[in-house]
């Protein structure tokens, strides 16, 4: 089976720490690298050309929304998931006109993600 090459891109260094173990026990994902802004999520998407970014909504400097956009206009840019605090219709509706291609309340994270990422992945069929 091949691995989903991801990136985890939040602000909150805690978090990142926390969704790197936690996806280190999801067979799909590697995790091929952290950021920390929105300009890291751009540069190492282009750098790193992961499968998939897993990135923070609200971030200082560039936000996840404006970096999605960035990254979306990236020659075969990776899928890409908004993990935020921030859960109601209008932040979804404006991550999904970023162009992100899921969304996950930071609280449902670790009963989320898997699923998510499993959807992602080329071969995998889902109950």
């Amino acid at each position: 089976m091949d691995k989903l090459r991801t990136l985890l891109i939040d602000d909150n260094k805690g978090f990142v720490v926390l969704a790197k173990h936690l996806l280190a026990s999801v067979a799909e994902v590697d995790v091929i690298g952290c950021g920390y802004d929105g300009f890291d999520a751009v540069r190492m998407a282009e750098e790193l050309r992961p499968d998939l970014i897993i990135i923070d909504l609200a971030m200082p400097g560039m936000g996840g929304l404006q970096a999605t956009r960035l990254i979306k206009a990236q020659d075969s840019p990776p899928r890409v998931i908004i993990a935020s605090h921030y859960d109601d219709a209008s932040h979804r509706e404006h991550a999904a006109g970023a162009g992100a291609d899921g969304f996950v309340n930071k609280q449902e994270f670790e009963h989320r993600i898997p699923e998510l990422v499993r959807g992602f992945v080329p071969g995998v069929t889902h109950a």
